[in-house]
């Protein structure tokens, strides 16, 4: 019988080549800090209402951030370091539950430990304002704008225009029924807390409305209400975080 010689080294390093290769396949959901499940394009084109993710599973890890919309579009989801407020509609006032038995149609998600605080020396009037004033604080903080990060808001805010989706009939699903499930509602003079993300380019318009690329949830400080942001003034001495990565992480 002929003896087989193998190439020890090159054996080595091919195995660690097909490993390597296999890691990278899967690498965003360890470089990446913004996590995502499904899009909304899948819900306004599709029909697609169920839910892909439990919010028991997302939250397992600590300093978790979310948001999202429930399963059949029955509300919003909001998770602010690691608080849950699902929010939905009864009797055409808001309704809040903190249950992690809920799943989400998409979904985006962080686990942040620390952020660096500063202060929003100016008012910022609309959501494009808004988006505009995180792109430079980015900037400013070396955070590179190619790829998604979460951020935060700490404010008690003047005025804001919100929603909470809430589909009360089997009608398919597209941009015309959309706009009718949202239930529009105003705060006034609340103390809230607002959870955003920027998301890179390949995310713009699936987790975000068309040509955004910010997505906002808030939830009262009270408990008392969440939902998805519209529109909104952001006054001086509002708070804003911005996550602290290690440097491999910008």
């Amino acid at each position: 019988m002929d003896k087989i010689r193998l190439n020890y080294p090159k054996v080595l390093l091919g195995a660690i080549s097909i490993f390597l290769g296999c890691a990278g396949q899967n690498s965003i959901s360890v470089k990446e800090n913004v996590v995502s499940y499904g899009n909304r394009q899948t819900l306004l084109h599709e029909n697609k209402l169920e839910g892909i993710v439990n919010l028991e599973t997302i939250t397992v890890e600590k300093h978790c951030y979310a948001l999202g919309p429930v399963e059949g579009l029955q509300g919003e989801i909001t998770v602010y370091n690691d608080e849950v407020s699902v929010s939905t509609v009864v009797d055409g006032k808001p309704w809040v539950s903190n249950s992690k038995e809920t799943k989400a149609i998409f979904l985006l998600k962080a686990n942040q430990k620390d952020w660096k605080k500063s202060t929003i020396a100016e008012e910022l009037n609309g959501l494009d304002a808004l988006e505009d004033y995180i792109r430079k604080k980015l900037l400013e903080n070396d955070l590179d704008v190619s790829k998604a990060h979460p951020f935060r808001i700490e404010t008690k805010v003047p005025t804001m225009d919100y929603h909470i989706i809430f589909k009360m009939d089997n009608a398919p699903h597209n941009r015309k029924e959309h706009k009718k499930a949202k239930q529009r509602f105003v705060l006034q003079d609340e103390e809230i807390q607002i959870i955003g993300f920027w998301v890179d380019k390949a995310r713009e318009g699936k987790l975000t409305h068309p040509d955004k690329r910010t997505h906002l949830h808030f939830v009262a400080k009270d408990n008392s209400t969440s939902g998805h942001i519209d529109n909104i003034t952001i006054p001086k001495t509002a708070t804003l975080f911005l996550p602290i990565y290690g440097n491999s992480d910008k």
